[in-house]
């Protein structure tokens, strides 16, 4: 089974080569998001109460029925403004994300998958510590994921700016990557790429194997 790493930039439509991947590979592959686990860890008791300990009741809303859920806005904005809030917060993410990740990834193999296909935005800042046989950076002009940022999540510059510093230039990532996948155009264009990518990666591990 081969294993393919999606990272880039915010806003780059990592997102989007998911979703392409889906639509146009037909053999037998199973998905990763590192941001679902995530997102779904975020609303996990033990995690809920490790960010109340971290950062006080600010972390935690009230919802209309009286439970409690993570505030993401607010944890979102804390961690863009102070350095700290972010590294203690990783610390708590990262590792429970990457046990899931190889999880899902020995799940893939057991059940015959010839493709693990993981969206792992932060490959790079969390210092690769996960393997691949190939990595794919989805990359996009600086203008456009600001674009993007403000259309789809309304989010205003100086918060941009601030998630944008934050991450690896998206150079960083483009001089490091197996393959670069340009995604500013339209999902016609990035079907086009996605198609020669993966007739040509299969083609060549055809070759290797005659």
């Amino acid at each position: 089974m081969k294993s393919w790493i999606i990272t880039g930039g915010i806003a780059c439509g990592k997102s989007s080569v998911m979703r392409a991947f889906e639509r146009n590979v037909s053999l037998f592959v199973r998905f990763y998001s590192a941001d679902e686990v995530a997102q779904r860890l975020l609303d996990q008791p033990v995690v809920m109460e490790a960010l109340h300990l971290l950062f006080g009741e600010k972390a935690l809303v009230t919802c209309e029925d009286g439970q409690q859920k993570t505030d993401r806005t607010w944890i979102r904005e804390r961690i863009f403004s102070d350095s700290e809030a972010k590294s203690s917060l990783e610390k708590l993410l990262h590792p429970r994300v990457l046990i899931e990740f190889e999880k899902c990834r020995r799940e893939a193999e057991q059940t015959g998958a010839e493709l693990f296909l993981a969206e792992v935005p932060l490959h790079y800042e969390i210092g690769s510590t996960v393997t691949a046989d190939l990595i794919i950076v989805v990359a996009s002009s600086s203008a456009m994921q600001v674009r993007r940022l403000m259309e789809r999540r309304n989010l205003e510059m100086p918060i941009i700016e601030q998630i944008l510093r934050s991450q690896w230039p998206i150079e960083a990532k483009v001089e490091r990557a197996d393959v670069v996948i340009w995604n500013d155009g339209d999902i016609a264009a990035l079907d086009a790429q996605l198609l020669t990518l993966t007739r040509q990666i299969w083609h060549d591990e055809s070759n290797r194997k005659s």
